[in-house]
């Protein structure tokens, strides 16, 4: 199921995505370039080449990153009405593996969430971690490790929640923990391009929430002050690009699908 997710992700996307659709293009120019000359689809393999090339550059400036980025929206703070929050939740942003070396750690997202939501929250709120092992031969969850990275930071943890493969997941599962322990208000710590979605669903899991972001989406507004480099292509914003289209497309997904049955391991 996540593999298929992963491969709609990167299939269902605007003419403008990267870096698949574009790149299907260039390799449907070239081979349809060996029809016989002079029929409909060799005259099209010019047109279709420079159409997926175009596009690929376009998808890779920071000008289009920054464009769709704030498509995102934002998510507003809880009124000071609402009740305090009584936990935090710090979600899992991925895990690398060395096979080679046997070991397993928290990928830069998922260090920048931890780091960010220990220095942000008070010392006596209590941590639930959330993130389970996505790919069948991780040996270690991703809660697990940021569990150890917060114990080293002289934060303990209170609730592990280490079954999750998806934010739907993450959502289900922790307020499943939570109200077992009476917690309906939390924190929740992500990055800002992930946490309207987040956010979304953690809402109709039951729990009130309160955003922690990992940065803003003002980060936007100074990348764009680049002038004539907002056009030159570069790795950085095709993967930014990429990110914030893959949050767009997931989040018209969860806004139609109902939430998962809470999931045990």
């Amino acid at each position: 199921m996540i593999e298929l997710y992963k491969i709609a992700a990167n299939l269902l996307m605007p003419p403008l995505m990267p870096p698949l659709a574009p790149m299907l293009g260039l390799l449907a120019a070239f081979l349809i370039r060996f029809f016989p000359e002079g029929s409909l689809l060799e005259k099209l393999s010019l047109p279709l080449a420079i159409l997926s090339f175009c596009l690929l550059w376009l998808s890779a400036t920071p000008a289009f990153s920054s464009w769709i980025g704030k498509r995102l929206g934002v998510v507003a703070d809880l009124p000071d009405t609402e009740a305090a929050p009584r936990a935090v939740v710090i979600l899992g942003g991925g895990v690398y593996r060395d096979n080679q070396q046997g070991y397993e750690y928290l990928s830069a997202s998922s260090l920048e969430r931890v780091i960010w939501a220990a220095k942000h929250v008070p010392r006596d709120m209590p941590i639930l971690v959330s993130g389970g092992r996505v790919s069948p031969d991780e040996h270690v969850s991703e809660a697990e490790l940021m569990a150890k990275m917060l114990d080293e930071m002289s934060r303990p943890v209170s609730w592990r929640e280490a079954c999750s493969r998806t934010t739907a997941e993450n959502a289900v599962n922790s307020a499943e923990i939570l109200r077992n322990s009476g917690v309906g208000t939390i924190v929740l710590a992500t990055h800002w391009w992930h946490m309207p979605r987040a956010a979304a669903v953690f809402t109709r899991a039951g729990l009130k929430v309160q955003p922690l972001s990992v940065g803003s989406a003002s980060e936007l507004e100074s990348r764009e002050k680049g002038g004539v480099l907002n056009w030159v292509p570069s790795a950085e914003a095709l993967l930014r690009t990429q990110a914030y289209w893959r949050e767009l497309l997931a989040q018209a997904w969860y806004q139609y699908r109902p939430l998962p049955q809470a999931k045990k391991c």
